[in-house]
């Protein structure tokens, strides 16, 4: 064999390794009862699995999903970014564990990205029995009671930050309180705070956010803000996609 066909094998052999020993991982838990509660003929907002795979994937990064196991520290050493969106029904919602809480507080403390939805008390879930401010609150945010007299759809935009490039429109309607952490969005309705953000110096980020709609991928072009008719709403919030684009990308930066 030429000797530079050869050194040229062997480089694109070098480089082909490199890009896939530092290609990073993106896991999405499911083991908590989020995507379960689907309306007939509403799937849209439960069926979010593929979207996700995606995105991700056109990211650059693996697609993992976590189906049923526990969250354990031997998981989280493979995953750079952990989604956990709500669960939707408080029926059907699975709630952490001790032994997750440990994992996930470590997980960010660890240098990695958690980026959690937590919806709200009346229809979606039990916070407390569910634990998710014993996860937020070592790093300074807590999630509260829900909002009370906000109009149906109101939505909710983010501002140019260190995640994302400007001015998002995002599905939300029917929320609880949330404080703590760097605001990175907020309510179109008398400012409430919809999402904030902890970096720490090691590299570890959690995102919280106080609704789950963007996580769900909902929101229409043609969306009316402060206009509602249950399920049949047309959601005004039109970036959702753009938004956890933007979102996964932050997280997977060290």
């Amino acid at each position: 064999m030429d000797k530079n066909l050869f050194v040229c094998l062997i480089l694109c052999l070098m480089s082909s390794f490199s890009l896939s020993a530092q290609q990073k991982t993106v896991l999405f838990d499911l083991s908590h009862g989020q995507c379960q509660d689907t309306y007939p003929g509403h799937e849209y907002y439960t069926d979010i699995v593929p979207l996700y795979k995606t995105m991700i994937e056109g990211l650059g990064a693996k697609f993992v999903v976590n189906d049923s196991a526990e969250i354990t520290p031997a998981m989280l050493k493979k995953a750079d970014v952990l989604i956990m969106l709500s669960p939707l029904n408080k029926d059907l919602q699975k709630n952490i564990t001790e032994q997750e809480k440990k994992a996930l507080v470590n997980y960010v403390r660890h240098g990695r990205s958690l980026l959690f939805f937590v919806d709200e008390e009346a229809r979606r879930v039990k916070l407390q029995e569910y634990g998710a401010n014993d996860i937020t609150r070592p790093f300074g945010i807590e999630f509260g009671q829900d909002v009370e007299g906000l109009p149906g759809n109101c939505g909710a935009v983010t501002f140019k930050n260190e995640i994302f490039s400007g001015r998002l429109e995002i599905p939300f309607s029917g929320a609880r309180l949330i404080k703590g952490g760097i605001p990175a969005s907020v309510c179109m309705e008398q400012g409430y705070l919809h999402a904030s953000y902890v970096k720490l110096k090691n590299g570890g980020k959690l995102f919280a956010a106080s609704d789950t709609m963007v996580g769900q991928l909902m929101g229409y072009t043609d969306g009316t803000r402060n206009k509602a008719n249950g399920m049949q709403t047309r959601w005004w919030g039109k970036d959702s996609r753009q938004f956890m684009s933007e979102l996964i990308v932050w997280g997977l930066k060290k």
